[in-house]
Protein backbone atom coordinates (compact mmCIF):
# COMPACT_ATOMS: atom_id res chain seq x y z
CA UNK A 1 0.00 0.00 0.00
CA UNK A 2 1.74 3.18 -1.11
CA UNK A 3 1.13 6.42 1.57
CA UNK A 4 1.34 9.35 0.58
CA UNK A 5 2.49 12.60 3.03
CA UNK A 6 0.10 15.14 2.25
CA UNK A 7 0.82 19.19 2.40
CA UNK A 8 -2.22 19.88 4.79
CA UNK A 9 -4.10 23.45 4.00
CA UNK A 10 -4.49 26.39 6.90
CA UNK A 11 -7.17 28.23 6.41
CA UNK A 12 -6.08 31.86 8.50
CA UNK A 13 -8.91 34.83 8.62
CA UNK A 14 -7.72 38.74 8.78
CA UNK A 15 -11.48 39.68 9.60
CA UNK A 16 -12.30 43.80 10.26
CA UNK A 17 -13.78 44.62 13.43
CA UNK A 18 -14.55 47.57 15.37
CA UNK A 19 -12.13 49.82 13.42
CA UNK A 20 -9.22 47.21 13.63
CA UNK A 21 -8.09 43.43 13.06
CA UNK A 22 -9.46 40.49 14.81
CA UNK A 23 -6.75 38.45 16.23
CA UNK A 24 -6.10 35.81 19.19
CA UNK A 25 -3.39 34.60 21.43
CA UNK A 26 -2.22 31.38 21.57
CA UNK A 27 -2.75 28.69 24.15
CA UNK A 28 -1.32 25.53 22.39
CA UNK A 29 1.74 24.13 23.72
CA UNK A 30 4.67 25.03 21.45
CA UNK A 31 5.60 27.28 18.47
CA UNK A 32 3.83 30.60 19.31
CA UNK A 33 2.49 29.72 22.48
CA UNK A 34 1.49 33.16 24.48
CA UNK A 35 1.58 35.08 21.28
CA UNK A 36 -1.04 37.28 18.88
CA UNK A 37 -2.07 35.00 15.92
CA UNK A 38 -4.70 35.61 13.62
CA UNK A 39 -7.39 33.56 13.98
CA UNK A 40 -7.31 29.90 11.94
CA UNK A 41 -6.85 26.42 11.12
CA UNK A 42 -6.80 23.23 9.31
CA UNK A 43 -9.36 22.11 6.95
CA UNK A 44 -11.11 18.98 7.71
CA UNK A 45 -11.93 17.02 4.74
CA UNK A 46 -15.35 17.41 3.29
CA UNK A 47 -15.09 21.19 4.14
CA UNK A 48 -14.40 24.18 1.65
CA UNK A 49 -11.80 26.64 2.19
CA UNK A 50 -14.63 28.88 2.98
CA UNK A 51 -16.65 26.67 5.31
CA UNK A 52 -12.72 25.91 7.25
CA UNK A 53 -11.88 29.72 7.43
CA UNK A 54 -15.36 30.77 9.10
CA UNK A 55 -15.35 27.66 11.43
CA UNK A 56 -12.13 28.58 13.01
CA UNK A 57 -13.00 32.37 13.29
CA UNK A 58 -16.54 31.11 15.11
CA UNK A 59 -14.36 28.35 16.77
CA UNK A 60 -11.29 30.93 18.40
CA UNK A 61 -13.36 34.46 18.81
CA UNK A 62 -16.92 33.41 18.79
CA UNK A 63 -17.12 36.24 15.54
CA UNK A 64 -19.15 34.61 12.98
CA UNK A 65 -18.30 34.91 9.34
CA UNK A 66 -20.44 34.34 6.37
CA UNK A 67 -18.42 31.73 4.34
CA UNK A 68 -19.54 32.88 1.48
CA UNK A 69 -18.19 36.30 2.13
CA UNK A 70 -14.47 34.95 2.44
CA UNK A 71 -12.18 35.85 -0.23
CA UNK A 72 -8.47 34.92 -1.06
CA UNK A 73 -5.59 37.06 -0.44
CA UNK A 74 -2.91 34.33 -1.20
CA UNK A 75 -1.33 31.28 -0.82
CA UNK A 76 1.72 30.77 1.00
CA UNK A 77 3.85 27.54 1.96
CA UNK A 78 5.55 27.66 5.46
CA UNK A 79 9.55 28.22 5.53
CA UNK A 80 9.79 24.54 6.55
CA UNK A 81 7.48 23.46 3.80
CA UNK A 82 4.93 21.07 6.02
CA UNK A 83 1.73 23.45 5.47
CA UNK A 84 0.43 25.54 3.00
CA UNK A 85 -1.57 28.69 4.42
CA UNK A 86 -3.91 29.96 2.71
CA UNK A 87 -5.17 33.75 3.63
CA UNK A 88 -8.26 35.17 3.29
CA UNK A 89 -10.60 38.38 4.62
CA UNK A 90 -13.85 38.57 5.25
CA UNK A 91 -15.77 41.94 4.92
CA UNK A 92 -16.24 43.94 7.92
CA UNK A 93 -17.83 42.30 10.14
CA UNK A 94 -20.02 43.49 13.27
CA UNK A 95 -19.98 41.56 16.72
CA UNK A 96 -21.24 42.93 20.78
CA UNK A 97 -20.24 41.81 23.51
CA UNK A 98 -17.69 39.37 24.63
CA UNK A 99 -15.87 37.06 22.63
CA UNK A 100 -15.95 33.26 23.59
CA UNK A 101 -12.82 30.69 22.29
CA UNK A 102 -11.83 27.41 23.14
CA UNK A 103 -9.09 25.85 24.61
CA UNK A 104 -6.88 26.34 21.97
CA UNK A 105 -7.17 30.39 22.61
CA UNK A 106 -6.18 32.18 26.03
CA UNK A 107 -7.40 35.94 24.66
CA UNK A 108 -9.63 37.27 22.10
CA UNK A 109 -8.34 40.86 21.03
CA UNK A 110 -8.95 43.34 18.66
CA UNK A 111 -5.78 45.52 17.24
CA UNK A 112 -5.12 48.77 15.53
CA UNK A 113 -2.03 49.00 14.25
CA UNK A 114 0.70 46.75 12.86
CA UNK A 115 1.68 44.05 15.94
CA UNK A 116 4.47 41.24 16.04
CA UNK A 117 2.80 37.31 16.29
CA UNK A 118 3.76 34.66 16.77
CA UNK A 119 4.84 33.55 13.08
CA UNK A 120 6.13 35.65 10.48
CA UNK A 121 3.45 34.78 7.65
CA UNK A 122 0.90 36.34 10.18
CA UNK A 123 3.10 39.38 10.71
CA UNK A 124 3.48 40.44 7.40
CA UNK A 125 -0.52 39.86 6.70
CA UNK A 126 -1.12 41.73 9.65
CA UNK A 127 1.43 44.43 8.37
CA UNK A 128 -0.31 44.73 4.93
CA UNK A 129 -3.67 44.93 6.32
CA UNK A 130 -2.69 47.72 7.62
CA UNK A 131 -0.55 49.75 5.45
CA UNK A 132 -3.72 49.14 2.80
CA UNK A 133 -6.39 49.98 5.23
CA UNK A 134 -8.98 52.48 4.37
CA UNK A 135 -8.64 55.57 6.35
CA UNK A 136 -12.51 56.38 6.99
Amino acid sequence: MIRYENTPTVVVALVPLRGGLLMIRRAVPGEGHGQLALPGGYQMLGQTWQEAGAREVLEETGVVVAPETLRVLTVETTPDRRQNLLFCRSPAVEHEGAFVHDAEVSEVLVIHQPVETAFALHTRMVRDFFEHADPA
